[in-house]
C-alpha cells in the first residue's frame, strides 16, 4: 500500500486479521477437538494478534474520500470507532448474522455476528436507489455458503450490497487482504477496477482461477 500514489483510491473493502486475546479464550466446545479440520485451519491462517493503525493510516492517505469498510470482531472494534472520532468521520456499524455459528464456547456467549465498520465522509459515494432491504444494517448468512478453502471467507451477497452501494463504474476498490477474494470477483461483475494484495501467493493464484470464470 506504501507503493500506491496518494488519493488514488475509491473504495476500501477488506477483512482484516481479528485480534484474539489469547487461543485459551476461545472457548470450549467443538475447540476441544484439536484434530478437527476447522480448528486446523484456524490455526494456520488466523493470526491471533493485529494493531488495525498502520492500515488505517495508509487507507487515510489513499482514499479520495473516506470509504471504508472493515471487517472485525469485538476486541478491534473500539479501535476503529475512536479512530473515526478522531478524524471527524462518520460511521455506522453493521452486522454479519451466523445462524450455523461454530460451537465454540466455555461461559460465554456463541460467535453468532461479524462486524462490519463503515467509516465515511460526507462526500463518500453513497447510491441510494437500491430496494429498501439494501440498507438494513444486519444481514444473516449462514456460513459455508461459499465455495473456497480459507474459513473467513465472506458470502458474496454482503460484498455485493456493500460494493454497490459504496462505489460507482469504473470507481477503483482496493482489498489489502484477499483471502476474502469475493470482492475482487465482486468488482468484476459489476464494473468496478480493484487491487488486491496478499502476502500468500496461495490465495492470489485462487482468486486469478476464481476471476477467469467470470
Amino acid at each position: 500500500m506504501k507503493e500506491f500514489p496518494s488519493k488514488s483510491i475509491d473504495l476500501i473493502c477488506t477483512d482484516p486479521p481479528y485480534e484474539f486475546t489469547s487461543k485459551k479464550s476461545w472457548g470450549g466446545g467443538f475447540y476441544k477437538n484439536e484434530n478437527k479440520q476447522f480448528v486446523q485451519e484456524v490455526e494456520k491462517n488466523i493470526w491471533l494478534s493485529f494493531n488495525p493503525i498502520p492500515l488505517l493510516n495508509e487507507s487515510k492517505r489513499l482514499c479520495k474520500r473516506m470509504n471504508w469498510y472493515y471487517f472485525t470482531n469485538k476486541n478491534l472494534l473500539e479501535t476503529y470507532i475512536k479512530r473515526a472520532e478522531q478524524n471527524k468521520y462518520s460511521r455506522d456499524i453493521l452486522l454479519r448474522l451466523k445462524p450455523n455459528p461454530v460451537p465454540l464456547f466455555n461461559s460465554h456467549y456463541l460467535t453468532d455476528k461479524e462486524y462490519i465498520v463503515y467509516i465515511h465522509d460526507q462526500w463518500a459515494t453513497f447510491n441510494s436507489n437500491m430496494k429498501l432491504e439494501n440498507y438494513f444494517t444486519y444481514k444473516s448468512y449462514p456460513i459455508g455458503t461459499s465455495i473456497h478453502n480459507h474459513p473467513t471467507v465472506k458470502p458474496k451477497e454482503l460484498l455485493y450490497n456493500i460494493i454497490k452501494i459504496s462505489s460507482n463504474e469504473n470507481d477503483i476498490v482496493l482489498d489489502p487482504y484477499i483471502w476474502s477474494w469475493t470482492t475482487a470477483v465482486v468488482c468484476k461483475r459489476f464494473k468496478r477496477r480493484y487491487i488486491w494484495i496478499d502476502i500468500n501467493e496461495e490465495y492470489i493464484n485462487i482468486a486469478k482461477r476464481r476471476l477467469q470464470n467470470i
